[in-house]
């Protein structure tokens, strides 16, 4: 019997999975997370509200699937993800970081990154398999969003990061953030950062 109930858990997960998977990218219309919750098997919806228990207050309300900031917002189907100066910036970090330097960066800024210079970031590549993601996609985006230069220093201290890319364009770090809503002039302040390389869209900065 608990081997029946065992296959069925694990037939269950499959089942979500592609169904999410079908969702993510295939599916034209957008659905309330809550309205497919009110469908999934009681252990699975535990699960989901474990994970919606740990995110930013201001990130778990109206979820809707697929998530808007991924199909209908990026659109990086069809366009660049990451522009030609973050690309001249993996040739600098080659060449004047060491191999065990992390960076603060979004997913497609660290995927770039990971992939020119084995360097590792924030998020990125087998991140999402490390122990908490959901803490380093919080401290990713607030380190970009907030306006105060102590507290996004102190986050980028907090996750280890020796230098923090910045691009000027909207950033996927979990959450989409629009350029508008990115806050660079903390970045200047030298009590915590310093400017190491500039290119035409973006700027890494070395943590203190």
């Amino acid at each position: 019997m608990r081997t029946m109930r065992r296959q069925g858990k694990r037939l269950a997960v499959v089942a979500l999975f592609l169904f999410m998977l079908f969702m993510g990218y295939f599916w034209p219309f957008q659905i309330g997370l809550d309205e497919v919750r009110a469908h999934l098997p009681s252990f699975l919806d535990r699960e989901v509200q474990s994970v919606l228990d740990r995110l930013p207050p201001d990130k778990d309300k109206n979820l809707k699937l697929p998530l808007p900031e991924v199909k209908y917002q990026c659109d990086f189907y069809y366009d660049c993800v990451v522009g030609l100066g973050e690309y001249n910036a993996t040739f600098w970090i080659l060449n004047n970081t060491g191999k065990d330097d992390k960076f603060v960066a979004d997913i497609f800024a660290a995927e770039l990154i990971m992939g020119m210079t084995t360097r590792v970031s924030t998020e990125g590549g087998d991140w999402a398999n490390a122990p908490d993601p959901i803490s380093m996609m919080t401290h990713t985006n607030e380190i970009y969003k907030t306006n105060d230069s102590a507290h996004a220093y102190e986050l980028a201290k907090l996750e280890k990061a020796d230098y923090v890319f910045v691009p000027y364009r909207g950033l996927f770090t979990g959450w989409w953030l629009p350029k508008e809503e990115v806050d660079y002039a903390k970045f200047n302040d030298s009590r915590y950062f310093e400017a190491v390389f500039v290119d035409d869209n973006v700027t890494i900065y070395r943590v203190k």
